[in-house]
């Protein structure tokens, strides 16, 4: 595009950041990030092979008329293809590659982070690493309810490792939902039903009730391109009239699209014609899902470190919310840069806590256990955990129903986790053992989750409270900070950083804004 053009789309991108993400954006972060995806994400990654879908005249198909959204390839799963691409690359530089080895905890030397421990699971080996600098990349919280968009390791163990090692958490009450996801078959509820402008059209999805009655058209909200919130709030709506479940009975609508549009440009038609859905005439029912959270670990967005002194991450607070893959890449990119910057100005690689290695393999080599007969498997009690959750803890909550969760995940922890054993105590392909390390981590990031949202008295974004309904601008537009202090979650909060906009609003109910 010309630099006309992509200053233009740089300039809405911010516009459309500072109304629409909960006002907790760092807006330098993002125009930063921003340009860097457009001046040099999109073009090195169309240079290694990703397909952007283009029209016969051979420019990108996007929507009209705003150029907000862009496919890549056409089936829609382009994140496989982007991580093979990335793995090619670093096996030709050749860097040393543990697969299937899941990191544990950090090793700290007086405060410092000096490695990570972790597990080999197919061959059954416990590493000490230790480093001069630590990245920690784990991903999203996901998987911690019955419906979630994240796959079976998404147990937030990355939050669990940075927390004990004494780096601060931020914003983590802040779950992000998906609202239009497959209610049935329950292994297809990770296919969502796009919500966005469709590319080559001006058109996005609309919301069915249970009553056959339009409640939700994503049109409605003009320059957003990605209308999550509001699509939760109009459903919230239909769960508390009874005429939708939040595990199904609404649907989604793309019968007013222009039938070569579906053939051409949506990804789950190829799905659904298997089972003889066609979605110029079906309507397919939904069910909300956990989708990812907006908050994590803290870091210094200008060099991604934590508090940590020797640990980064490879991804600051709420940047998938806020700019998509191209500012997941620039992160790994300023992670890189400031890992480099400390490795190359030391000597050595620091020494460390043998005590604190030897504890954590008798922790981890302690889980094989296959002695109670009457025990939950790892995964039952998984199950069990996401139960509570889904039941308790799910997109409209309030002070007792959270309260209910962390008592009934504190009898889990204390009656059935006692009990849980493994099917086999072989140290070779155990993927139970996998799951009782994610058992602990999940309990853990839960409780520090719900404590969170206990904290935030008020609702915003995708976070609603049923017993604070306004989103409270006057005493709430801040950050919450949690940290480990004398074995206990203590909390601050923390001014939210506004160069760009402020809401015109000061306290008003969660529904009558559109952020």
């Amino acid at each position: 595009v010309s630099p006309e053009d992509r200053e233009e789309s740089i300039r809405r991108s911010m516009k459309f950041s500072a109304k629409y993400t909960h006002y907790l954006g760092d807006q330098e972060y993002l125009r930063k990030a921003m340009e860097y995806g457009q001046q040099v994400f999109w073009p090195w990654i169309e240079s290694k092979g990703l397909y952007a879908l283009r029209d016969s005249d051979g420019a990108i198909v996007s929507d009209i008329p705003f150029r907000t959204s862009a496919w890549a390839p056409k089936s829609g799963m382009s994140g496989t293809v982007i991580a093979d691409m990335l793995r090619k690359d670093i096996f030709i530089a050749g860097i040393q590659v543990l697969n299937q080895t899941t990191a544990t905890r950090l090793l700290l030397q007086e405060g410092v982070c000096v490695g990570a421990m972790a597990l080999d699971f197919v061959n059954g080996i416990f590493f000490e690493i230790r480093a001069k600098v630590v990245i920690l990349a784990t991903g999203h919280s996901n998987y911690s309810s019955l419906r979630s968009t994240g796959t079976r390791d998404g147990a937030a163990s990355g939050w669990v490792m940075a927390y004990e090692a004494g780096a601060k958490l931020q914003n983590i009450e802040m779950q992000w939902y998906h609202a239009s996801d497959v209610a049935y078959p329950a292994t297809w509820m990770r296919l969502h039903l796009y919500p966005n402008p469709m590319p080559g059209t001006e058109h996005r999805s609309q919301l069915i009730n249970s009553e056959g009655k339009l409640f939700y058209d994503g049109k409605s909200m003009g320059d957003n391109p990605v209308p999550y919130i509001m699509q939760l709030k109009a459903l919230a709506k239909q769960v508390k009239a009874g005429k939708a479940r939040f595990d199904g009975n609404y649907y989604t609508n793309y019968t007013h699209f222009e039938p070569h549009v579906l053939d051409n440009y949506m990804y789950q038609s190829q799905f659904y014609n298997k089972l003889g859905m066609d979605p110029k005439v079906d309507k397919w029912e939904n069910a909300i899902t956990w989708h990812m959270n907006v908050g994590g670990v803290r870091v210094d967005g200008k060099t991604m470190k934590t508090d940590v002194p020797g640990l980064l991450l490879a991804g600051s607070v709420g940047a998938l919310v806020t700019g998509g893959i191209p500012n997941v890449a620039y992160d790994g990119k300023v992670a890189a840069n400031t890992a480099a910057e400390r490795a190359l100005a030391m000597q050595t690689i620091p020494s460390a806590d043998g005590e604190i290695v030897e504890k954590e393999k008798e922790r981890v080599f302690g889980m094989l256990n296959t002695n109670h007969e009457d025990g939950l498997l790892p995964g039952q009690v998984k199950k069990r955990i996401r139960t509570i959750v889904w039941e308790n803890f799910n997109y409209i909550k309030s002070e007792a129903s959270m309260q209910e969760a962390l008592a009934k995940l504190e009898q889990l922890k204390k009656e059935t986790l006692p009990k849980m054993r493994l099917q086999t105590d072989t140290k070779r392909f155990n993927y139970d053992w996998v799951d009782a390390l994610d058992v602990y981590d999940m309990l853990s990031a839960l409780t520090m989750e719900i404590k969170f949202s206990l904290f935030r008295k008020e609702s915003r974004g995708a976070f609603y409270r049923e017993d604070f309904p306004n989103t409270d601008n006057t005493n709430w537009l801040k950050h919450v900070v949690g940290h480990k202090s004398g074995g206990e979650l203590k909390f601050e909060t923390l001014p939210v950083d506004l160069p760009y906009a402020r809401p015109d609003e000061d306290i008003v109910n969660f529904f009558d804004v559109d952020y």
